[in-house]
């Protein structure tokens, strides 16, 4: 994939917020660049939303070897959260609360990334 994408990171990110982010997304994609706003890596954008439920946003991508779907997490204690999935009909299935994943399956149809009447399996 020669694709190069950004993951935002928020103007106030801390130092173990952007750890936690590079980490999780290095271990399933080349990180091409990191700066204080932004993780680039190899991949391509699906789509994004947000806000929702704990979530100041979220973007789904495609990388070389599956989909991965990350976001800022207000509540939680490193602040991003980072879902891999081989399938992308079974990446929303990462996500506890029910109205994520809700979201995140009506983007993808939205973006014509899923077929209609499509849902992962919780």
């Amino acid at each position: 994939m020669s694709d190069s994408v950004d993951f935002p990171l928020p103007a106030d990110a801390s130092d173990e917020e952007r750890a936690t982010a590079s980490r999780e997304i290095g271990m399933r994609t080349s990180i091409v660049e990191q700066r204080p706003d932004r993780i680039r890596f190899d991949g391509r954008l699906l789509g994004q939303t947000g806000p929702i439920w704990h979530f100041q946003y979220l973007r789904v991508y495609q990388v070389p070897h599956g989909f991965l779907a990350a976001g800022h997490d207000l509540r939680e204690p490193n602040g991003i959260v980072v879902v891999h999935s081989d399938r992308l009909e079974s990446l929303s299935a990462g996500f506890a609360e029910a109205g994520v994943r809700e979201f995140i399956d009506d983007e993808l149809r939205f973006r014509g990334h899923l077929k209609e009447g499509h849902a992962a399996a919780h």
